[in-house]
């Protein structure tokens, strides 16, 4: 038999023994720190991104989609979960994995192995590891390349200084081809070259020419991903499979090479849109008394440039690079699927941690609880509903929604949760908009709703928060403080009409739907074991809340030491 031929006819018994499979597969990739910088958004007019452009032309986009916690941690524990942050009260930067409603919770992972699925892992999903829940795990995470003392990471020599104290990962921007040279100091011997962004180990990048350079971890995982597509071909696998690829670009160091920098001249670069003073209505410092860590990012870049654009202009240069570099990596598995015996029995959803802002509001950084920071590509391709193709969702929906789509796609059963302790499922499946986008028949909100830590204390009502509506944006700070933007007139979110009594009844509403939402979610923690070792005076502490539980003064199910030392000294005073 002709060899070509007998290829083409085992491609095609393969691909019928693939399609043969009960349920389908599904692969989920995962943008770090992507904004609404892409075509199918319009979030910056030079954006470059062919590859998502075709697949928003292919699939389903949610337009209005966000975070509901807009950092890497708590966002990418609440979605692997399904879970918001006002059910598991992990809002912002503690280990999830010591959560005690999120430890004993199933993640998505899990809950695909338990009905059969085959799970992969490539680059980053989890913020940090999570094991026993991947079959096989191809790429680890490595944020990197970073310049190096000789010791530890430390800021690129082509870098503002005055972005130095932000660390070497958030004020990294530079081409891969600049390779870094970090003189000798009185602390570090110095170097010369990248460094791999591993944290806890250092490992050169070599990087000589384009040609003959280290790969970049989002090149590993896509290099990865496509070898393992062809062997489970080549072994015929019959199992389906749960296939999860972390894209790390754009999140910082914007560090890509030079073609994608050449794609945007620095002398041609158009800024997001600012207003001048935009944050002189808006009251995300109040609470704190101090800038937050994305305005003083971009107060740095801004000093660093003497009262010019020009530092702006080369993150933003540097950032739309970085989306352009992450577009291609999409494309290149996308391509392979494609190619691939398993494209018509898999569901794709991408989509993105959380935003990001470039300037915007005078921030450069994430976690604000403004559109920039909160919104998200959200797309989803699925071999059945090919009739929707480039059909676009209006309806504000969350990354909770992730977990209950897939679980009704796939028609996955039993329990989300590991034990009593875990948690329900917050999210809603989205399946009833691929059926219709238009439809008005959603079990959901009609918000989504993100949450920011006020560290004041762990009760839900007490952070941050914000609800987006198809109209409105109304955010609640912790100390009461109030912003509403009215996204009909007003897109850029330049006007708080918080005081505007003409909007009064719609802020009243908003409000009352956003307590509303999270006055069932107040159930105390105080009950729930956690295994994490204390030692010392919390370990002492908490032996104290357990015989003397009213010392939780505000009932949010953990004692703080000031509501200690008051119990105690009331105690005292009255003995």
């Amino acid at each position: 038999m002709n060899s070509k031929l007998f290829c083409f006819i085992s491609f095609i018994l393969t691909g019928l023994a693939m399609s043969a499979q009960e349920k389908p597969n599904v692969l989920m990739i995962v943008f770090d720190d992507l904004n609404d910088f892409i075509g199918p958004l319009g979030g910056h007019p030079q954006a470059k991104t062919p590859h998502l452009n075709k697949l928003a032309h292919d699939s389903v986009i949610f337009a209005n989609a966000h975070s509901n916690a807009p950092v890497c941690s708590p966002s990418r524990a609440s979605f692997m979960r399904g879970i918001h942050p006002a059910s598991s009260r992990n809002y912002g930067f503690k280990n999830s994995a010591q959560n005690p409603v999120l430890k004993n919770s199933k993640t998505l992972p899990q809950y695909f192995q338990e009905n059969g699925y085959k799970t992969y892992l490539a680059g980053k999903i989890f913020h940090g590891k999570v094991k026993g829940v991947w079959d096989e795990v191809g790429v680890e995470t490595d944020y990197g390349p970073l310049a190096y003392n000789g010791k530890k990471s430390t800021l690129h020599p082509s870098c503002p200084k005055e972005m130095s104290s932000f660390g070497a990962l958030d004020a990294t921007f530079a081409r891969l081809s600049d390779v870094p040279s970090v003189a000798a100091s009185a602390d570090a011997p110095g170097y010369t070259g990248w460094m791999g962004g591993n944290w806890g180990q250092a490992i050169p990048f070599k990087y000589k020419s384009e040609s003959d350079r280290d790969l970049l971890n989002d090149e590993k995982s896509v290099t990865w991903f496509k070898n393992k597509l062809g062997q489970m071909e080549k072994q015929k696998q019959r199992e389906p499979f749960f296939m999860a690829l972390g894209i790390i670009r754009p999140h910082t160091p914007l560090v890509v090479p030079d073609k994608y920098f050449d794609m945007f001249p620095l002398d041609s670069i158009q800024l997001s849109k600012r207003k001048e003073n935009d944050l002189a209505d808006t009251h995300y410092h109040q609470g704190s008394g101090k800038d937050s860590r994305g305005a003083q990012i971009y107060q740095a870049l801004k000093a660093n440039s003497e009262g010019s654009d020009e530092g702006l202009r080369r993150y933003t240069q540097a950032y739309l690079a970085s989306v352009a570099f992450a577009d291609e990596i999409l494309g290149q598995a996308l391509d392979a699927l494609e190619k691939s015996a398993y494209k018509d029995n898999t569901i794709v959803v991408v989509f993105s941690d959380h935003g990001y802002q470039i300037g915007e509001k005078d921030h450069l950084w994430k976690y604000t609880l403004w559109e920039d920071s909160t919104r998200v590509p959200f797309i989803i391709k699925h071999p059945d509903y090919k009739h929707q193709a480039g059909k676009a969702v209006q309806q504000p929906i969350s990354l909770i929604d992730v977990f209950p789509t897939l679980k009704d796609f796939c028609q996955l059963q039993g329990s989300t949760k590991l034990n009593d302790h875990g948690a329900e499922l917050d999210g809603f499946s989205l399946k009833s908009f691929l059926d219709n986008p238009e439809t008005e028949q959603w079990a959901g909100p009609n918000f989504a709703m993100t949450m920011t830590d006020s560290y004041r204390s762990k009760l839900p009502k007490d952070q941050h928060i914000a609800i987006r509506t198809k109209d409105f944006r109304y955010i609640h700070y912790q100390d009461g403080k109030e912003e509403l933007y009215d996204h009909r007139r007003d897109s850029n979110e330049w006007t708080n009409l918080a005081s505007n009594p003409e909007y009064a009844h719609i802020k009243k509403q908003l409000k009352s739907d956003m307590f509303e939402s999270i006055k069932d979610k107040n159930t105390p923690l105080s009950t729930v074991s956690s295994k994490k070792k204390k030692i010392g005076g919390e370990q002492w502490k908490d032996t104290y809340f357990k015989k003397h539980p009213s010392a939780d003064s505000n009932k949010d199910g953990e004692l703080s030491w000031p509501e200690f030392n008051k119990h105690k000294k009331i105690r005292t005073t009255n003995e």
